[in-house]
């Protein structure tokens, strides 16, 4: 039998600072609509370029996966001095590529934003683009704190980043409301400046206490070896096919969202309300699979196959129980959710129609959540990557094309999005089970 009270200890922080994340982004959302004139005109080119931000820092830190891969798998097998020298390498590599990229997109916003964003009005591109340059400057820390996290994770610990992330996100808070609306006599109101300032030294204040962790808390230091680690290359490897992976990831969704827009504003908006509510319900299944993450990768060191199998059945019991209570209460709320995001009676009535599939997705996105975290641990990128593509361009894309040959509404896209989820969790099942059984 697994220790069910280690398996909690490590998902039950690490859904803590999951939902930080976009606890936050509400919070700048509820700010910025305060300071007055063009409000909505300033939500909406900041929401534009913090989901851009998002992005490329979710692509990027995939670095934090392979690192915590290998760290958890030589805890496992009690050899982490083999690894020490790798931690710090990675940690120079990874603060290098935020400070390039952050370099290059400063420089090249305008062309970035025609790409991305397509036709907006300048007063948003204006917001867009005062908000992401300061976030820019701030890519470095946040790519280096998610390889933090990473380390954490792989020395099976996720109360350290919830720590880290309560402390962060509460200091962004503040820092909201001091820069953004000012202070009488005291601080000016910045606006949108005011609000990108504040993610910047919120991440600087995360950074310091990532490396108070780092020294305090585990065998690694700053000590950078001229000779590269054993493992770099194979760091490397895990790396780019999560990268790829998690781009083909981002493809689904601005497919998904350009979709959603063609269907006309009320549409874009109920889209918008099911899918918050689809990733807000992926944070507190994903908690646990974190910790399937950093205990994959310690069985796997450990050369433990029947606690691997354990792992499986328990974490997928645990995220079918959780996507059940989630299912009853969205039922049981059902004719309220979409008051409370937006009062319009159409976008309402869009909502109520779709909201249905939001439902009964969840079981299967417990499946595939379960497993994702999984093979990350056990350092499986490839498998990772191929079942996204295949996922992607095999059932995602050729459903919500034809579909909306026939029914060009938001119900194409969801069930769309439901065959993909259950493509991925299936996919994974069936290659864990010959894992173990191998």
């Amino acid at each position: 039998m697994l220790n069910k009270k280690e398996i909690n200890s490590l998902a039950i922080p690490a859904i803590l600072y999951n939902i930080t994340e976009p606890l936050i982004g509400l919070v700048d959302t509820a700010i910025i609509g305060r300071i007055g004139e063009d409000s909505t005109i300033a939500q909406g080119g900041v929401g534009l370029a913090a989901g851009l931000i998002a992005t490329l820092v979710w692509g990027f830190a995939q670095m934090r996966t392979s690192l915590s891969a290998i760290i958890s798998r030589q805890f496992g097998a009690n050899k982490i001095e083999i690894i020490k020298s790798l931690v710090p390498q990675t940690l120079l590599l990874t603060f290098f590529t935020g400070l390039i990229l952050s370099i290059l997109l400063i420089t090249n916003y305008n062309y970035l934003a025609n790409l991305v964003y397509g036709e907006i009005s300048i007063n948003t591109f204006n917001y867009s683009k005062e908000y992401f340059i300061i976030r820019s400057y701030g890519l470095p820390l946040s790519l280096s704190i998610a390889l933090f996290f990473g380390v954490f994770r792989g020395f099976q610990n996720t109360s350290w980043a919830m720590y880290i992330s309560l402390i962060g996100g509460f200091s962004n808070i503040i820092l909201d409301f001091v820069l953004v609306l000012g202070i009488d006599h005291l601080v000016s109101p910045m606006g949108v400046k005011g609000a990108a300032w504040a993610s910047v030294y919120s991440q600087l204040l995360m950074v310091v206490l990532c490396g108070v962790f780092y020294l305090r808390k585990t065998p690694f230091n700053f000590k950078i070896d001229i000779k590269i680690n054993p493992f770099f290359k194979e760091m490397l490897h895990i790396f780019f096919n999560m990268f790829v992976r998690t781009m083909v990831l981002n493809l689904v969704f601005l497919i998904s969202n350009r979709y959603a827009n063609s269907y006309g504003s009320c549409s874009l908006a109920a889209y918008t309300i099911a899918y918050n509510i689809w990733i807000f319900s992926a944070f507190f299944i994903d908690g646990y699979s974190n910790a399937g993450n950093a205990l994959a990768g310690k069985f796997m060191g450990e050369k433990n196959k029947i606690k691997l199998q354990l792992l499986g059945k328990d974490l997928l019991k645990i995220n079918i129980k959780i996507a059940v209570v989630l299912m009853v209460i969205y039922t049981v709320f059902y004719p309220y959710i979409g008051k409370l995001f937006n009062p319009e009676e159409n976008v309402n009535i869009i909502f109520k129609s779709i909201f249905w599939m939001v439902i009964i997705a969840q079981p299967f996105n417990s499946i595939a959540f379960t497993f994702d975290g999984i093979f990350k641990g056990l350092g499986r990128a490839v498998d990772l990557r191929n079942t996204l593509i295949i996922g992607t361009f095999f059932f995602f894309i050729p459903t919500i094309y034809f579909l909306d040959l026939f029914i060009p509404e938001l119900i194409t896209i969801w069930v769309a999005l439901t065959l993909w989820m259950i493509y991925r969790g299936m996919s994974l099942l069936i290659r864990f089970k010959k894992i173990v059984n191998s």
